[in-house]
């Protein structure tokens, strides 16, 4: 089907212009060459993964994250911050500036906006830890797919910010369950898609951090900067 649409817009290519006029094999050929170009992924081949201790991988106790301010209320797993913090200097190096960093290091599985103007009209945080501590938060598998980056300008300056794309099915698994008790409960299924997330470890940033529900930016696979390496 694809050859047969190339041969008919060669034709067409030759009924109408006299100055472009490929064969149809070169034609074929340079679309195909086009298509595998725009295929490549978008971390550069030229650059060198950046290292990643597999320790970030080890244990740590799950933090509780609740409050009366408008973003201490969300769902979080713990990290190691060790691993993190020797890659925010690796970053830093290789980028030759300076990046603020959180000095801690975590996954967020619900965000404090997902809880303040959904979730928690119906559900306590108490509530959501109960459903992730039941589904072991702590030891939810996740993979490392790469280095990201979001940028967006603010006040004429171009802020950047930094962070480890993740998948995770373990903790997708958990959202479908805090939505599930969700819906039980009474909330309305289109305010919460328990799909609609993306997975990261921040790593740093310019001045502040970026986020999807402010500055439109998505922490997903399409952001990759840099191959990470883990070791």
């Amino acid at each position: 089907m694809k050859n047969a649409f190339i041969r008919l817009w060669a034709m067409a290519c030759c009924s109408v212009s006299v100055f472009v006029c490929l064969p149809f094999d070169t034609l074929a050929q340079s679309v195909q060459v086009g298509a595998a170009t725009h295929s490549t992924s978008s971390t550069s081949a030229s650059v060198a993964p950046i290292v990643l201790s597999k320790a970030l991988h080890g244990t740590a106790p799950f933090l509780p994250h609740n409050g009366t301010g408008a973003f201490d209320n969300y769902l979080a797993m713990n990290l190691p911050f060790e691993p993190i913090r020797t890659l925010h200097k690796a970053v830093e190096q290789r980028l030759g500036r300076t990046l603020i960093n959180r000095g801690e290091a975590h996954i967020t599985i619900i965000k404090p906006t997902e809880y303040s103007t959904v979730l928690g009209k119906v559900l306590t945080m108490h509530e959501i830890d109960s459903i992730a501590l039941a589904l072991h938060i702590q030891q939810a598998a996740w993979s490392v797919v790469c280095l990201g980056r979001a940028q967006y300008p603010i006040n004429g300056t171009l802020e950047q910010t930094y962070y480890v794309v993740v998948r995770s099915e373990d903790m997708l698994a958990i959202r479908k369950a805090i939505f599930v008790r969700f819906v039980e409960r009474g909330g309305e299924p289109s305010l919460f898609d328990p799909s609609h997330v993306y997975l990261h470890i921040t790593v740093g940033f310019t001045k502040q951090d970026l986020h999807e529900e402010v500055q439109g930016v998505r922490k997903s696979e399409n952001s990759c900067l840099w191959a990470i390496e883990e070791r």
